[in-house]
C-alpha cells in the first residue's frame, strides 16, 4: 500500500534531483513535494501528521504525475500547476497572468503598518499598484475594513485574475480594479496608502533568473534603467497623490542598490522585516514633500 508518507518521499527525490529552484512562496523542496502531493488528492494544506500513515488515493496518482512532470520538466512555479497561491493565510488564485505572489509587504499589513502608519485614523483610500493578481491590496481591504481599495496595472490580463480574487474574497463592494500606468488614474490627495510593488529586473538579471521566474510574465518584472525606471516614477508621482498624513509601501527587492546609486542624496531607510525580504521601504508623505523640497528628487 502507497501512503501518503511514501508519495511524499517519492516527490521529494524527484525534486530534489531535478535541482528545481525554490522561490515562490515554498521555502524548500519538502515543502512543494507537501503541495503538489497534497494538491493532486484534492486536500488542503493544513492536514494533521496521522495523514502520512493514511493510504494516497489511487486517482489522485496521475494527476500527481503530470504535477512532478510540470514542476521537474517545465520548471512551472507550484503556484501554477496548482492554480491557487497563498500569502499571509489567504489563497489566491494564481496562474500566468501574474506573478506569483510573494511580496513581504503582506507582513507589514498583516501587523497594522504599525509603527509607520501616523494618521490618526487608519487608511480610507488604499492603491495597490502594479498590482498583479491584487493578493496585498486584498489583504489590505481584510486588514483595514472599512477601506475602499484600488488595484491598478497597466495589464489588463492581471487584473482580470485581480477581478477574479476580489469576487473569491467576496469583496466586490470595497475593492475596484482600474487600468493605469502608474498613478496616473489617482488624482492628488486622492489615496491614503500606496502599495507598490513595480517590475524592478534589469535586462541583464533577467537573463541570469532561474527558469521557474521566466514562467511569470515578462512585463510584471523587467524594468528600464538597471531596473530603477519604474520606482522612480511612483516615487515622483507619489508626493501629489498621497493625502497628508498618507504612506508609500515600496518594494525593489535587490535593485535597492541601483536605486540609491541613481538617488543617491535620498536618504532611503530600508526595513528590517523579522520574515525575511529586502529592499522594502515605508516612506511618507512629508518625506517625499521634503525631498522633492530639497530637490534631491
Amino acid at each position: 500500500m502507497e501512503t501518503f508518507r511514501t508519495k511524499l518521499r517519492q516527490v521529494d527525490k524527484a525534486l530534489a534531483e531535478a535541482s528545481v529552484y525554490c522561490g515562490h512562496g515554498y521555502e524548500s523542496v519538502h515543502d512543494e513535494a507537501v503541495a503538489l502531493v497534497l494538491g493532486a488528492a484534492h486536500l488542503a494544506p493544513n492536514q494533521s501528521l496521522d495523514l502520512l500513515d493514511q493510504a494516497y488515493p489511487s486517482e489522485a496518482n496521475e494527476r500527481l504525475d503530470a504535477l512532478v512532470r510540470g514542476r521537474c520538466e517545465d520548471r512551472m512555479p507550484v503556484a501554477y500547476l496548482l492554480g491557487v497561491a497563498y500569502l499571509a493565510g489567504l489563497s489566491f488564485l494564481s496562474d500566468q497572468r501574474a506573478l506569483v505572489p510573494r511580496s513581504p509587504i503582506a507582513h507589514l499589513i498583516e501587523e497594522g503598518l504599525i509603527p509607520w502608519w501616523r494618521g490618526t485614523e487608519p487608511p480610507s483610500v488604499i492603491a495597490d499598484v502594479c498590482c498583479g493578481g491584487g493578493s496585498l491590496g486584498i489583504l489590505a481591504a481584510k486588514r483595514f475594513l472599512k477601506a475602499r481599495v484600488w488595484l491598478a496595472d497597466l495589464d489588463a490580463d492581471a487584473l482580470a485574475l485581480a477581478s477574479e480574487n476580489i469576487a473569491r474574497h467576496r469583496l466586490s463592494d470595497r475593492v475596484r480594479c482600474v487600468q493605469s500606468d502608474l498613478l496616473t488614474h489617482f488624482g492628488e490627495q486622492s489615496v491614503d496608502l500606496l502599495i507598490a510593488n513595480p517590475p524592478y529586473v534589469s535586462d541583464r538579471e533577467m537573463s541570469e533568473l532561474p527558469p521557474e521566474y521566466r514562467q511569470e510574465p515578462r512585463i510584471a518584472l523587467e524594468a528600464e534603467a538597471a531596473g530603477t525606471e519604474l520606482a522612480v516614477r511612483l516615487l515622483r508621482q507619489a508626493r501629489s497623490v498621497l493625502s497628508a498624513d498618507g504612506l508609500l509601501l515600496l518594494e525593489v527587492g535587490e535593485t535597492l542598490v541601483e536605486l540609491e546609486a541613481r538617488l543617491e542624496r535620498v536618504p532611503f531607510l530600508w526595513l528590517d522585516l523579522p520574515q525575511g525580504g529586502s529592499g522594502i521601504a515605508a516612506i511618507s508623505a512629508q518625506e517625499l514633500r521634503d525631498w522633492h523640497a530639497a530637490g534631491i528628487l
